[in-house]
């Protein structure tokens, strides 16, 4: 919903030309709080301030800005902005972020400043906003005027991730069954499909997301084409034309024209395009997914107590969020699901190997959140080492798998790129502990750059480099006791006593004059003392000068560090569920589209792990399409029923995820859906 400004009247004629500056990008960007760069602060002014200071618990202050009264006004350290920002993001708000684009000191008049980006809850790239064992999607929902069909895309920003599919049927169960399966953090839709009551119902009290409805602007077709077509390669999205999915089209056009003008540039990072159909992935509802407890237990919403908990034994973030994304999409296909267990079983028969793994994971940070914080000009120091760090070990991971025969772990493995290039660009620019801001200098290396080397020297030996100075002065004209100074009225001197004033060289110009001596300048001491005076604020800026031109020649690569991640996601979840079949000595399952399921001594993997004191009672299941289509199981309350029923549905999802699966034996005919009360 839109806002006013200002809850009450305001004449911007009398305004101050800065609070005039504000006005008129804030009438740009009235649904979002605008951080407005003043100095070291991000200031906030009438309704916004009111807004902010109630939501962050601010001091509510005032600014003079022209009115017969001062302007509502707060505002938060610039260097420490995020922790603030992400407060009011998670309470639904977005932010506008309005920067100063030149100097303040060397600006002529008002200082220009221009929106760089808009922060909203699927838009978000900043690390302690973000989970890292979960993706953060921005989804947008398109449903054609004409035609009874959606276009659906998820897009997580932070990873580069775009999922896109066409509903054509069924659209509500479809649509939201999608919907629960990403859990986005916020969505968007076209107006025809934020008609849909149904649809908002499903938002507002399954996931706790408001759809946002865009102007129709958003979903002009031509524009619409263009987009995608540039993004993701003009073959692709004719292909999609060509076979009818014109919706998809709409709604990754609207997508991205909402990223261009909210993040404002960093679009490349989007670069791994899947269209999928829902058919592919066996169909949980929200109520099944839920009640089956795969990411979250029904009663306290944590993880302990959760399929996701027992299976998750992942080393890397990457891999955290793909054991979640898999297993809220287990596969149909059996020989893509049998391609998986190959994976995992030729892990689980080689222990050694399996452990070493494993334990290289660990120094593996999170390649694909880094590389997007540098496209997107947003990292820090300290995490542009971090991804030379983990650049660093990649080699001796890719030595460790060695030599395989599976199928699945043969691509990663040649997916995986050691980035020896990128590990020794930065390893030679950035200095081995820098500091967590660039602000606060010591990033780049000594050695690096000469001229930065330079003003270091003279900052960090200033006393030495005026000593050397004043020995030469002194060599050259015979005068003893010339001796070199300074205070802060007049900088930097040569002071000479009168008793030596015919030896002054003609190049020396007077200053000022003593009761005893005489006080000159050079030009080399004029031109040391703006170097010295200046090297502080020079070191700054060029270091900020070197440190972009590193992540600009890091961030085109981003397509080899994607890559990269999206092996070690793989080999980090293969790891895991070999370990944890290991651990909990689960059998490879059978897997076929016979339409029979035969499990034989299985367990409920979750209870099974919950048990301290006691074992789980094994029992078996048989179903099948001809005599044993139905099992009817009686018995008391809390006799076991549910576990028994959520065992098998367990199982089978297991399975169909590509994971060992805890039974003697089991045999799964591949299931295209769930129900579970």
């Amino acid at each position: 919903m839109e806002r006013k400004i200002s809850s009450k009247p305001v004449d911007v004629s009398r305004l101050s030309p800065m609070m005039r500056q504000y006005w008129k990008v804030k009438e740009q960007y009235l649904e979002q709080l605008l951080f407005f760069r003043l100095g070291d602060f991000y200031e906030l002014f009438f309704d916004d301030a009111l807004i902010a200071s109630r939501e962050l618990e601010l001091t509510l202050t005032g600014k003079e800005c022209g009115l017969d009264e001062r302007a509502p006004m707060c505002g938060i350290p610039y260097h420490s902005c995020e922790n603030y920002i992400a407060r009011l993001v998670k309470k639904g708000y977005k932010v506008a972020i309005c920067e100063q684009m030149e100097d303040p000191a060397t600006a002529k008049g008002l200082v220009k400043r221009e929106i760089i980006r808009v922060i909203t809850p699927g838009t978000v790239l900043e690390s302690n906003m973000l989970d890292a064992g979960s993706n953060n999607y921005l989804c947008l929902i398109f449903r054609h005027p004409q035609q009874e069909c959606f276009g659906v895309v998820f897009s997580d920003v932070s990873t580069g991730e775009v999922y896109a599919l066409q509903v054509d049927s069924d659209w509500e169960k479809r649509v939201t069954s999608e919907l629960g399966r990403f859990s986005p953090a916020e969505v968007l839709l076209n107006l025809p499909a934020g008609s849909c009551e149904p649809l908002q119902k499903f938002l507002s009290d399954r996931l706790q997301v408001t759809g946002e409805i865009l102007d129709e602007e958003y979903f002009d077709w031509e524009r619409c084409r263009k987009l995608s077509a540039d993004q993701f390669g003009s073959e692709e999205i004719a292909q999609l034309e060509n076979s009818g999915q014109q919706s998809v089209i709409f709604a990754l056009g609207a997508m991205i024209h909402y990223l261009t003008q909210t993040q404002k540039h960093g679009l490349e990072s989007l670069t791994h395009l899947e269209i999928y159909s829902d058919e592919q992935y066996m169909t949980l509802d929200l109520t099944a997914r839920r009640n089956l407890e795969l990411t979250r237990t029904l009663r306290s919403g944590e993880r302990r107590g959760t399929l996701l908990w027992v299976l998750d034994q992942t080393k890397t973030p990457m891999g955290k969020r793909l054991i979640r994304s898999v297993l809220e999409k287990p596969l149909l296909n059996p020989t893509a699901i049998n391609k998986r267990l190959n994976a995992v079983g030729e892990l689980l028969g080689d222990s050694v190997r399996l452990d070493n793994i494993r334990q290289e994971l660990r120094d593996i940070f999170d390649m694909e959140r880094l590389i997007t914080r540098i496209v997107y000009g947003l990292v820090t120091p300290r995490e542009m080492r971090s991804l030379q760090f983990t650049a660093q070990k990649l080699p001796q991971l890719k030595q460790t798998v060695g030599e395989v025969q599976s199928v699945y772990l043969t691509r990663l493995l040649d997916g995986m790129d050691t980035l020896e290039d990128i590990s020794s660009m930065i390893e030679c620019a950035i200095s081995d502990d820098p500091p967590a801001l660039l602000k606060d200098g010591g990033v780049i290396r000594a050695g690096y750059n000469e001229e930065l080397d330079s003003l270091r020297e003279i900052v960090h030996n200033t006393k030495g480099v005026l000593t050397a100075l004043e020995s030469r002065e002194r060599e050259k004209t015979g005068i003893k006791n010339l001796k070199v100074g300074f205070n802060n009225v007049f900088g930097y001197y040569i002071e000479i006593t009168r008793s030596f004033l015919s030896q002054v060289p003609p190049e020396y110009v007077r200053k000022q004059t003593l009761t005893g001596s005489e006080r000159y300048i050079t030009q080399e001491l004029k031109e040391l003392e703006q170097q010295i005076l200046g090297a502080k604020d020079r070191i700054l800026v060029l270091e900020n000068n070197l440190f972009d031109q590193l992540r600009q020649q890091v961030a085109v690569q981003i397509h080899r560090v994607q890559a990269t991640a999206n092996a070690i996601a793989w080999l980090d979840l293969y790891a895991s569920f070999a370990a944890v079949a290991l651990e909990q000595n689960y059998c490879r399952p059978d897997v076929d589209l016979s339409g029979r399921i035969h499990i034989q001594d299985g367990r409920h993997p979750v209870v099974e792990k919950m048990l301290t004191d006691t074992l789980f009672v094994a029992n078996d299941v048989l179903l099948d399409k001809a005599e044993n289509q139905v099992a009817i199981i009686t018995g008391p309350n809390m006799a076991g029923k549910s576990t028994y029923m959520r065992q098998v549905a367990l199982i089978v999802l297991m399975a169909q995820m590509g994971s060992f699966v805890p039974a003697k034996s089991a045999h799964i005919g591949v299931v295209d859906r769930v129900f579970t009360r």
